[in-house]
């Protein structure tokens, strides 16, 4: 992918996109030239964070329709409780206009929920080890 981004959360830095080690709780990243968006968790999502990400996902959704995501969940924690029902409204709204999702995680619980939750939607779902996000990256750039 490209390293060239076209937003980016105010707290985050592509150290997440470039080395695989993440170094904020959120950083979300664009790749228009190939509808790739790139979301990189750790710690626990504050529904600060959470309303500092959501809006430029849905504006990238709305620019390119169908589109395609890379989620790297090092020590994700969970979400703030508050954001629930913003998040359930998001997903309902967008599920069809994410077509692939790579997940990047070691965290044990992370691959039999996202197996789960993508066993029941139409979205091409495939799982990374930690050792892997450029394999995950290539994949959702490519497919």
């Amino acid at each position: 992918m490209s390293k060239i981004k076209v937003r980016e959360v105010q707290l985050s830095s592509l150290s997440c996109m470039e080395t695989g080690t993440i170094t904020q709780i959120l950083t979300y990243a664009e790749y228009p030239e190939d509808k790739v968006i790139e979301l990189c968790l750790e710690g626990r999502v504050t529904r600060e964070d959470y309303n500092a990400c959501v809006g430029q996902l849905q504006d990238f959704i709305d620019a390119h329709g169908t589109v395609k995501m890379g989620e790297i969940t090092d020590s994700f924690t969970g979400f703030d409780p508050s954001t629930i029902w913003d998040r359930i409204k998001f997903d309902f709204r967008n599920i069809k206009h994410i077509s692939h999702v790579a997940v990047v995680s070691d965290i044990g619980w992370i691959s039999p929920a996202s197996k789960a939750a993508g066993a029941r939607i139409s979205t091409q779902l495939r799982m990374f080890d930690m050792d892997h996000p450029q394999e995950a990256r290539d994949w959702v750039r490519t497919v």
